[in-house]
């Protein structure tokens, strides 16, 4: 029986095989199906299927970026009964002929995405009553009237993102009532017409992600009350009420994240009872209200990424059903993380680029499994900050420059560690216990290091532990070591450096300036210049002014050869003061 069931499988890839046009592959797919891929590129002209096994299942037609194809539709489908799925793509199509796909009973797929389609017409889709899934992604498509695709009875999927569409005609979806998902996202609608969706009251899944909607309007979701995932992401809400989404109780997905929403209030989410994912990121939210999601029994995973929250207090209601948190990109303070302790059941938790010098132990629920800590100002993290079935841990971008023996021994089950653009420091003090791990961990050998300077640059598996220098080595230069640089971007460093080099220069000043004083009162003493014009003998140097920053020149006589030395007389101290007092006839 297998023997034969082999010859039957050779004999129909052998057929398969035999009629594989050039420039493309055969093969069976995962379903056994017959399938003809020709991604290569550079086809021109009308579409031709010469050579392709009339039993074939599935056409790919496809191009690379920088070698698309230039085809234009024709009538070569309708002898190919057995096709299930159609994806002709990145070949600059312009427009579908009339009746083109008729007849293809079994098709199921229709893939056009990525060609320069304007105008699809409902005589373009006739005969495919039983496909199932549309997709029109980036053409050209400007309009569509009313009634276009009410020849697919059985669409179940739609797809027309990235288009030029500016307006949805009213009865657009006429007839396919089956429609379960529809996806428009990267339109330029501005809003939406509820009376588009009167045809379609069925549909569970809608997407309208930058769209440049600037409202909500709940007359479109009374006549979606079957709504379970929406995307209404990258628009331009200011505010979302309880009001708009009161008809919205099948609810489970929602991400309105990228919008301009500042405070979400307890009442906003009253109606979702059956929420399980919601993405409020990428907002203005400052306040979340300690009771916004008091009525939601079921949410897991909530995304307030990159906002402005810093008080924590809305996490309460979910203490025992959050199992995902993100809460990346809000700056956060320490004491406001003391509420994700209370979270039993997390199993993910990012806190990336939350400014976060520090981590407590008590902060991380013992629950977490996967952590990440990326792109904040760590230095140091111990060991019992780390949940003992932790898979996942990411603590790039921070300030780390080497790891301890007993931190790295806590992360020996963690699967999956990012490593990477921290300060490593790859000298005795810090490194080693790293470098013992090198040659059995790639995460390890692929670690650059940034100090210091004779090694930066180097991946840890090509450094030798006798290579290793003291962290007060010689070898560090001034940028290395870093000395006076304490404070974000060496700002402080700066400051310490500049009062050092200004002090060292008034001590300087003050030390010539002292000189220069004593010069000049020793002269005064010694010389009596000011009352005795000229003294027995001449002195030595012409003029008794200090060389710097004094008036005068330093002057410099010896006596002459032959000349008989004469002889200097110098007064005491007393002898000047008596001189002076006789002077002054007292």
């Amino acid at each position: 029986m297998i023997a034969k069931l082999l010859i039957v499988l050779f004999y129909y890839a052998s057929q398969t095989w035999a009629l594989c046009p050039t420039r493309c592959s055969c093969y069976l797919d995962h379903k056994g199906r017959n399938v003809v891929a020709c991604k290569e590129g550079g086809f021109v002209g009308p579409l031709n299927l010469n050579n392709v096994s009339l039993n074939t299942e599935i056409i790919m037609i496809t191009a690379p970026d920088d070698n698309m194809n230039s085809l234009t539709m024709s009538p070569v489908f309708q002898s190919y009964k057995r096709l299930e799925e159609i994806h002709i793509t990145k070949s600059n199509v312009p427009q579908l002929g009339m009746h083109f796909f008729y007849g293809l009973n079994k098709l199921d797929v229709l893939n056009l995405s990525q060609n320069n389609i304007t105008q699809p017409l409902d005589h373009n889709f006739r005969g495919l009553s039983h496909l199932k899934e549309l997709y029109l992604d980036d053409n050209r498509i400007i309009s569509l009237p009313s009634g276009t695709f009410r020849y697919l009875h059985g669409l179940r999927v739609l797809s027309i993102q990235r288009n030029r569409i500016e307006e949805l005609t009213p009865r657009l979806f006429l007839e396919i009532s089956k429609l379960r998902v529809l996806k428009l996202n990267g339109n330029n609608l501005r809003e939406l017409n509820p009376e588009v969706f009167k045809d379609i009251p069925e549909l569970t899944y809608l997407e309208c992600r930058g769209c440049a909607l600037k409202t909500l309007n709940n007359d479109i979701f009374h006549l979606l009350p079957n709504l379970i995932h929406l995307d209404l992401g990258r628009n331009e809400f200011r505010n979302v009420t309880s009001n708009d989404l009161k008809d919205l109780q099948s609810l489970r997905h929602l991400k309105i994240d990228g919008n301009l929403i500042t405070a979400i209030d307890n009442s906003t989410f009253i109606h979702q009872a059956a929420l399980k994912r919601l993405s409020l990121a990428n907002n203005r939210i400052s306040k979340i209200s300690a009771g916004a999601f008091a009525e939601n029994h079921n949410l897991t995973e909530l995304d307030v990424s990159y906002n402005r929250v810093n008080d924590m207090q809305f996490l309460e209601p979910l203490y025992d059903i959050l199992e995902k948190l993100i809460l990346s990109g809000n700056h956060l303070r320490m004491e406001s993380l003391k509420y994700l302790v209370y979270l039993s059941v997390l199993k993910e938790l990012r806190l990336s680029d939350c400014g976060l010098a520090q981590v407590d132990f008590e902060v991380i629920p013992k629950s977490v499994v996967i952590l990440d800590l990326s792109e904040n100002y760590l230095s140091t993290l111990e060991k019992e900050i780390l949940p003992l079935n932790l898979t996942t841990l990411d603590i790039s971008g921070n300030r780390f420059r080497g790891l301890e023996e007993d931190f790295l021994m806590a992360l020996d089950n963690t699967q999956d560690l990012k490593l990477d653009h921290n300060l490593w420091s790859c000298d005795l003090c810090h490194i080693v216990p790293m470098l013992e791990r090198a040659n059995r961990s790639e995460v390890f050998r692929e670690v650059l290091c940034s100090a210091p300077y004779t090694v930066k640059g180097k991946k840890l598996e090509r450094i030798d532990r006798n290579d290793l220098t003291w962290c007060n080595s010689p070898s560090y230069t001034a940028n290395d070591a870093n000395f006076f640089s304490i404070g974000e971007d060496g700002k402080v460093g700066i400051l310490v450096a500049s009062t050092s080099v200004f002090l060292l220069f008034l001590t300087v000043m003050a030390i010539i300036g002292a000189l220069c004083y004593t010069n000049r009162h020793a002269a005064r003493y010694y010389t009596h210049e000011d009352k005795i014009a000229t003294i027995e003998g001449e002195s030595i140097f012409g003029s008794n002014h200090s060389p710097l920053f004094c008036d005068g020149e330093l002057n410099f006589k010896f006596p002459l050869d032959g000349i008989e030395e004469k002889k200097i007389s110098i007064a005491t101290i007393d002898e000047i003061k008596k001189e002076h007092t006789i002077a002054n006839g007292t």
